[in-house]
């Protein structure tokens, strides 16, 4: 009796995580009916031109189609300058990615993408439900599943996708050890957390922070400051070994040591008296002297920058406002700030559609249309610290799930006030903010009341 009687207890919680994994299904073979359809183009310019099928350019996705071409001419440690100035990861994975055949690499990373999507959602929900955040699964995961941007980023050329998917089981993995209690398997979670972080720091190096952050975070509230020690130098190797291999790369390559050489450059065009925190093709900058190489350049201007915001706090805190308000900017619209033009959600937009008639531009982009961008982005901010202040109420493992969403979403911002505002950097973290958001759209439902049920709680 004790036996069928726990049986039908975990019932609902199977079935739900049944229903998870369904839809997720369902939507990557929706995916697959649009990979298959999309038509091929040519991209590039002059002697660059090259047929791009089976996916959909991002923002970079000419570098990152550049360098792929170039791994595919030369090898590994091809020498073309794209693969130095941009992180080389993402062309290594489409280089490993057309080991199945070069003329399918593009569907194949469309196709990997969004399996790794469709599963990140999956698993990160289900993790959930076996909280006592159930009823906010559902909603949770249909949120990130259904969310045009978010979603269909996974059939375009760009690193916004892996890395969207991979934070998501990066928490969810996290989750699942404080469910489980298991500490045997907790080095087992910790390897491959760290490995996914990796991964991720290797095709978008700013995300070694989040996700170092967000390891070490769990480390520590798992076992404790003293005996964290091992643990966290097992996280920092696993992790640093991925991005190392890129640093190891530009060495053969080039003969230099780092990752990538545009960082100092990022961080100057939103930097100097005449910048506005976003993207300029000129007037920007701070002055800086430079010489030897150009990765000893890049740190040069790091450094320049950096020692502008301390002589210029004023300018800095007003630059640091402009680059918060465009990383949190709707996709289209009047406060609209970014590099997210090739957005597939901008095809089926019905701002866009309005703003195609002069009536319409007026509308969308006149007085009526910054009331309407202003409510959506403080809307969307209010939801999620509503969200997040819910979980904080919660001394339990509930205010640590709401702590780790925080880490990764406050470590992207912060990164972006020093570099560039632009509204693509937040799909990293969008599968996280949204998660906050369906958390405070539920609970503001159910009149102020956070609908919990029984679950496990933080050790």
């Amino acid at each position: 009796m004790a036996s069928k009687s726990k049986r039908a207890r975990m019932a609902p919680k199977e079935n739900l995580q049944r229903k998870f994994l369904l839809w997720a299904i369902a939507v990557f073979f929706v995916k697959l009916a649009i990979i298959f359809r999309i038509q091929g183009m040519n991209a590039g310019s002059g002697d660059r031109v090259y047929f791009v099928d089976g996916a959909w350019l991002g923002a970079d996705g000419e570098n990152y189609l550049m360098g792929y071409n170039a791994l595919l001419k030369d090898g590994v440690f091809s020498t073309e300058s794209i693969l130095n100035y941009w992180p080389a990861g993402y062309p290594l994975v489409l280089l490993f990615l057309s080991i199945l055949g070069k003329s399918w690499a593009l569907t194949t990373l469309s196709i990997v993408q969004s399996a790794i999507f469709s599963y990140a959602a999956y698993f990160f929900a289900s993790q959930i439900s076996k909280t006592r955040l159930k009823k906010f699964a559902f909603l949770a995961f249909l949120l990130v599943i259904f969310n045009p941007t978010l979603s269909l980023s996974s059939i375009a050329v760009g690193y916004e996708s892996f890395t969207a998917s991979g934070i998501l089981i990066v928490v969810g993995l996290i989750i699942k050890d404080f469910i489980e209690k298991d500490d045997k398997k907790f080095f087992k979670y910790l390897i491959i957390s760290s490995i996914v972080v990796g991964i991720l720091s290797f095709m978008q190096p700013r995300l070694i922070v989040t996700g170092i952050l967000l390891n070490v975070f769990w480390i520590i509230t798992r076992k404790g400051v003293k005996a964290s020690s091992l643990a966290v130098v097992i996280t920092l190797v696993v992790t640093l070994f991925f991005p190392a291999t890129l640093v190891y790369r530009n060495n053969q390559a080039i003969g230099i040591n780092s990752i990538s050489t545009n960082l100092g450059v990022t961080m100057n065009i939103g930097a100097g008296d005449n910048a506005t925190g976003g993207y300029m093709k000129e007037g920007y900058g701070v002055e800086c002297d430079l010489s030897g190489t150009s990765a000893q350049q890049d740190n040069q201007r790091t450094r320049c920058v950096l020692n502008w915001y301390l002589n210029n706090p004023t300018k800095a805190i007003e630059l640091f406002y402009n680059k918060s308000v465009y990383f949190w900017s709707p996709w289209y619209g009047p406060s609209a700030n970014g590099t997210m033009a090739r957005n597939p959600w901008l095809t089926i937009n019905p701002l866009k559609n309005i703003a195609t008639t002069q009536d319409g531009f007026n509308i969308v982009y006149g007085g009526f249309g910054k009331v309407i961008s202003w409510l959506w982005l403080l809307g969307g901010l209010t939801l999620l610290l509503y969200g997040y202040f819910t979980l904080w109420r919660h001394n339990l493992l509930e205010k640590f799930i709401g702590n780790l969403a925080m880490v990764a979403i406050t470590t992207n911002w912060l990164i972006t006030l020093f570099t560039i505002g632009d509204h693509r950097f937040r799909i990293p973290i969008m599968g996280v903010s949204l998660f906050l958001q369906a958390i405070g759209l539920k609970t503001l439902f159910s009149g102020g009341k956070a609908p919990m049920v029984d679950g496990p709680a933080l050790r």
